[in-house]
């Protein structure tokens, strides 16, 4: 790893002012208040989902790469006064969609940067083909381990955490979690393997027995088989690995069954999250889950994010919407450090760049172009307006949580 270089990134809580976004075949979001930036704008593309099922997560994506660029437009652009131009594309999270916009937006809108891709499939395919495009990707939600391995690429920059931190994060707390019998409830396809693989080899660490593992397909609506292996599993705690409709519908069902209630512990694995909370309601207090943001951290460039996205937008942000605006301010901070929008020049500034964030301070790891951030576990409880939000119960750095750079990642 290269010399770390370091530069603190300082928020205010301005008023925001006009957001302006179309879709579709490309549209932008520039400064409208006084002071706003004026010279030959800085174009950034995002690819979010909107339709399907990750449309709302999409639309949060969106939000966070919108109130990022509205706030560093109205504080006077970047450079001197370049204003940041957003170019908003339209896929159905299909990896043929999602590449083609892609394409679209660098050769014929011609940005340079791109951001807003959701899943892992979309990334990996469009990492491929970022060198030939000689542009950067940002991602904020995709967390296959591949993707900082042997699927990485020198254009590409992950700033969310991937599984294994989410995993090592889970595992650093599991001593200390009630129940020594684990069951492990989780899907069946990679993730769920791995994370089940993962969690087994961190129980055995901390002296617990798993006394079942069981993967159903993903999209499963029916649990009843499973819930009834739980149930006689003779399990003390629970380890689930469910997503989506997928965890709507087990949570639904474990409760008619009184599933959780022989559990000291349950504790999901990107089960339960904010978007969540109001469908799945009383039946998750309780329930652990890893937390990647943490909404009342109390560093001052949180507190003013928070302020200012929940002004403009009538509700606080959750971890989509703030790995979003954490793109966008990692690669804003490398165009400073560049002094440059030149791809080459603003890839050579993230080399091992530090800043402080709205998560603290992180570093962009060289080796595989992973964000080092810290993680959390949180339990889910009743805030003092009966609305239901994580409580944080531990906090692991990037020291504990992030596995060493994989030999398969060639920069």
């Amino acid at each position: 790893m290269g010399a770390k270089k370091k530069i603190m990134y300082s928020l205010s809580a301005l008023a925001v002012m006009g957001l302006v976004a179309s879709c579709g075949g490309g549209g932008g979001t520039e400064a409208g208040g006084e002071g706003a930036a004026s010279g030959e704008p800085i174009k950034v593309a995002i690819v979010p989902p909107t339709s399907g099922a990750l449309a709302e997560f999409g639309t949060g994506t969106r939000l966070g790469w919108e109130y990022a660029v509205q706030e560093v437009n109205d504080q006077g652009g970047l450079l001197d006064g370049r204003p940041v131009e957003l170019i908003i594309k339209d896929t159905d999270a299909s990896a043929n969609t999602t590449l083609s916009a892609v394409r679209e937006a660098v050769t014929q809108d011609e940005a340079s940067f791109i951001g807003g891709i959701m899943t892992s499939t979309e990334t990996s395919a469009v990492s491929q083909q970022l060198e030939g495009l000689n542009a950067l990707m940002f991602n904020s939600t995709a967390k296959d381990d591949a993707l900082t391995a042997e699927g990485c690429s020198p254009n590409a920059y992950r700033v969310v955490q991937s599984n294994r931190m989410d995993i090592n994060a889970l595992a650093d707390s599991l001593a200390d979690l009630p129940g020594e019998k684990w069951a492990i409830q989780a899907v069946d396809y990679s993730t769920g393997h791995d994370a089940a693989a993962a969690f087994r080899e961190a129980a055995e660490a901390a002296g617990k027995e798993v006394v079942l593992e069981q993967f159903a397909p993903l999209n499963t609506t029916e649990f009843g088989s499973y819930i009834t292996g739980l149930k006689n599993s003779g399990a003390d705690a629970l380890f689930a690995v469910e997503y989506g409709a997928d965890g709507v519908a087990f949570v639904n069902q474990a409760d008619q069954f009184d599933l959780t209630d022989q559990f000291e512990t349950v504790l999901g694995f990107n089960m339960v999250s904010e978007p969540l909370f109001e469908t799945l309601g009383e039946r998750i207090v309780g329930f652990k889950n890893n937390v990647g943001y943490d909404l009342k951290s109390d560093n001052e460039a949180n507190q003013a994010f928070v302020e200012g996205f929940t002004e403009e937008n009538g509700q606080s942000p959750y971890y989509v919407q703030a790995d979003a605006y954490l793109s966008a301010q990692t690669l804003f901070e490398g165009i400073k450090a560049a002094e440059s929008v030149d791809p080459a020049d603003v890839k050579a500034a993230l080399q091992d760049l530090s800043f402080d964030s709205i998560v603290g301070e992180v570093t962009m790891r060289s080796d595989d172009n992973q964000l080092l951030r810290p993680s959390h576990i949180g339990e889910v409880v009743e805030g003092d307006e009966g609305a239901l939000e994580f409580e944080i119960l531990q906090t692991a750095e990037a020291s504990v949580t992030a596995p060493k750079a994989s030999d398969a990642c060639t920069m």
